[in-house]
């Protein structure tokens, strides 16, 4: 009878524990992930804080068209990011939210198939109440008999405690369910409101950026100081890109773990990739890596990559796989994203719309990352694409296979 308690109690514990397991671990996963993102928000809306800030001590400033197309430009990035990342979370909220919807209604039926359980021991109990433990042990034939009795009444007794204490934990357990259940839904409907008033400070930033860009176009005066700050922009992207020097190893180590949980092989040198990545989008190159001549301004620049020119909306996606570094806004460069592939190997991509990644996030090569934008309207819309190598730029057309 004691082997048939404890196997009893043990086949209820397993029954309890293979119910809701891997729903426990989907849950703790996504709460997980959720909190990153949360962490991710609250970057973005300190940036946002920043920025205005920042514009509201230049608001008594005369600005001209330019300054205010940049303003905004700046603002649309920020607010996209914004918008995503709440996006994101709200689908995670829901995922999170049905979980534990079912994790509830497994904890209900546990409850009730331990309250049955423990209710049928105390329709036991109460039906042999005609005999004391002392009567048992006492009427025994001999001592064995006795010892045994007494074993199997602190079994008996263990068990129904234990089992009371699996229906009040079981119960403690459902109530923080609850409890969640409720938190989360709450959350989720804060974020669906904060995007759609960030989806609609959106649509008037974009109307007010066609209205700048017209003023723009009529005045030929900005493409001189366009081409000033295309220079500073080059200069604040290589300072960018010197910069994470400073946290190489630590991603190379991750980067190498994520590789090896999927079985990549690992390539000795950065000179393999030479001719073989994939091209990050389709279109046509409109200006080739190097020297550059304006006819207008008769004017030479350097440009550090190729720009691809392209339908707007168009997948930009990653030539190979690796780590997220930076997810920034540059005047001229617009929304950038920068990918760490290891051995001192980055891409860079810019005039992004509609991110799709996250800083630290690790990408497989052909995933999606963007949308192509544009530079506000000032020109097509296009890609612009960078390789750097040990800290100098390449010309992206040795990296990408050939144009068949």
């Amino acid at each position: 009878m004691r082997r048939f308690c404890r196997y009893t109690l043990i086949a209820v514990c397993l029954g309890l524990v293979a119910l809701g397991a891997q729903t426990v671990q989907d849950v703790e996963e996504l709460d997980r992930q959720i909190g990153a993102k949360q962490n991710e928000l609250r970057q973005l809306r300190e940036e946002i804080r920043l920025y205005e800030r920042r514009i509201a001590r230049q608001e008594q400033a005369e600005k001209d068209a330019l300054n205010v197309l940049f303003e905004l430009e700046e603002r649309i990035s920020l607010t996209s990011r914004l918008i995503k990342a709440l996006e994101t979370e709200s689908q995670q909220l829901t995922r999170a939210i049905n979980l534990t919807q079912q994790l509830i209604r497994q904890s209900e039926a546990e409850i009730a198939a331990l309250k049955e359980k423990l209710a049928e021991r105390f329709a036991h109990v109460y039906k042999q109440r005609r005999s004391t433990m002392l009567e048992l042990i006492l009427t025994s034939d001999n001592w064995n008999q006795a010892a045994y009795r007494a074993k199997y009444l602190k079994v008996a007794a263990d068990y129904d405690r234990n089992l009371t204490r699996m229906v009040k934990s079981e119960i403690r357990r459902l109530e923080g369910q609850k409890q969640k259940l409720a938190r989360d839904r709450v959350r989720k409907q804060e974020a669906i409101r904060e995007r759609a008033r960030e989806e609609e400070l959106l649509r008037t930033n974009k109307t007010e950026r066609q209205r700048q860009i017209a003023k723009i176009k009529q005045d030929r005066h900005n493409d001189e100081r366009l081409l000033l700050q295309k220079r500073r922009d080059v200069a604040e992207l290589e300072r960018i890109i010197a910069g994470l020097e400073f946290d190489r190893e630590r991603r190379a180590k991750e980067l190498a773990e994520m590789r090896r949980k999927l079985d990549l092989a690992a390539v000795a040198d950065i000179s393999y990739y030479q001719g073989k990545l994939p091209w990050p989008t389709s279109g046509r190159v409109v200006t080739r890596f190097g020297p550059q001549r304006n006819p207008q301004l008769n004017t030479i620049t350097e440009n550090p990559g190729i720009d691809i020119q392209t339908a707007p909306g168009t997948a930009v996606k990653s030539v190979l796989d690796g780590l997220v570094t930076t997810i920034t806004y540059i005047r001229t460069y617009g929304t950038t994203v920068i990918i760490d592939h290891g051995k001192d190997l980055y891409s860079v991509y810019a005039l992004l719309d509609d991110v799709s990644v996250s800083e630290g996030q690790y990408v497989d090569q052909g995933q999606l990352i963007a949308r192509v934008g544009s530079d506000g309207g000032l020109s097509e819309a296009r890609l612009h694409f960078e390789i750097w190598a040990n800290q100098v730029k390449q010309d992206p057309a040795n990296w990408l296979l050939a144009i068949p």
